[in-house]
């Protein structure tokens, strides 16, 4: 979620969420490895295929920026993109190994989700003192309208949608899931096209 964040901020929302759903190539490929009865697919691997396509075509559009600023600006942005999309792989695919299809019937997600953000929260409210002493990022106080923005972004892009989406990875699997979630795409596309 970090390196997504932080990817919009040089790049646009279309751009970072075709990169970041191509995390299907890295379900994949880490899957192959680590999900017991999980082999090679050719219908699978031409699906990757096609995610990658989308890398290719972002990337190219990316480099057509007008200046070297933009084109820096672009490529950085990508980048916390593609770090995203790995990283969001692995962590599908970790959850899918372990909770088995024996244990679906007995994982509380919510349980899970609650623990997610407890260990963020401890692990990462640290950082806040180290980032604004460094300067890396200035902690301020938001506005009440940012504020409301959050908790609207917390409720239905953090807390609703992780929980459809981890219980999306138990039941259908972690490249389906992953597959599925391509959908956002388009919409974000129009969503650029109107704030852009």
């Amino acid at each position: 979620n970090y390196f997504y964040n932080a990817g919009l901020a040089y790049t646009s929302v279309s751009s970072s969420t075709v990169l970041c759903n191509t995390s299907s190539i890295f379900v994949y490929l880490v899957g192959l490895c680590m999900l017991d009865g999980v082999k090679f697919n050719a219908y699978k691997f031409v699906m990757v295929l096609v995610s990658f396509g989308g890398i290719v075509v972002v990337t190219m559009a990316d480099t057509t920026a007008s200046n070297n600023d933009d084109h820096s600006k672009y490529m950085r942005g990508d980048i916390l993109s593609l770090l995203s999309a790995t990283f969001y792989g692995l962590y599908a695919v970790i959850l899918k190994t372990k909770v088995s299809e024996e244990k679906e019937d007995d994982f509380e997600f919510s349980y899970f989700l609650g623990f997610v953000g407890l260990f963020n929260t401890v692990g990462l409210l640290p950082l806040f003192p180290i980032f604004n002493y460094t300067g890396y990022e200035i902690f301020e106080w938001p506005s009440m309208y940012v504020v409301k923005g959050l908790t609207i972004n917390a409720i239905l892009g953090t807390v609703i949608s992780d929980y459809c989406w981890a219980k999306s990875v138990v039941l259908l699997g972690p490249l389906l899931t992953t597959l599925g979630i391509t959908l956002t795409i388009p919409i974000s596309m129009v969503f650029d096209a109107f704030y852009e």
